[in-house]
């Protein structure tokens, strides 16, 4: 019996769209892990979140502040030396900001990522709600920008002309024999 050496977890979980920004940009395969292993989990957890290791961030600080607190309340009523008490205090203030710091450091990358397709997916759906021809009333407006700065036109516009013709009325030259 075969069986297949390839363990990898196919990316057909990943939205179409980001598979295609992937395939397309220079973004590097440990970025692109990092971000597929962040979110593996998404809609985990109660509530559901994006991302539940800020939840489990969340957590680690509320019971390292509890443990932080205990040992505050301990060390008062039983009058254990309160030096000791707050080394103590600080190592786990300590532990708590190097694992807070080290978690929040590897999901800047997920986040960035994240930031880029959401951006990138932005500009796709602006494309397909942007009319082809505001691009002309775009470039008319900058170039009244640039007329407005005492820049001379770079553009003529053919509306103009016409509009400009309209606006003058002929007029009959004067005969030579009056």
């Amino acid at each position: 019996m075969a069986v297949s050496k390839n363990t990898r977890r196919s990316t057909s979980d990943t939205n179409p769209l980001f598979q295609t920004f992937f395939q397309n940009s220079r973004v590097s395969e440990e970025r692109e892990r990092a971000w597929h292993d962040a979110v593996r989990h998404v809609g985990g957890g109660t509530p559901p979140l994006r991302f539940p290791v800020y939840e489990h961030l969340y957590t680690l600080n509320v019971y390292a502040q509890r443990m932080v607190d205990l040992l505050q309340e301990v060390s008062c009523r039983f009058a254990l030396n309160r030096e000791i008490s707050v080394y103590h205090q600080t190592l786990i203030q300590y532990v708590r900001a190097g694992a807070t710091q080290e978690l929040l450091q590897s999901m800047e990358e997920v986040e960035l990522t994240e930031t880029w397709l959401f951006e990138s997916q932005r500009r796709v759906e602006e494309r397909k709600l942007r009319d082809p021809d505001d691009i002309y009333l775009q470039l008319r407006e900058r170039e009244l920008e640039h007329i407005h700065q005492g820049l001379p036109p770079r553009i003529e516009f053919l509306d103009e002309k016409l509009a400009i013709k309209k606006q003058v009325p002929k007029t009959s030259e004067p005969s030579e024999s009056s």
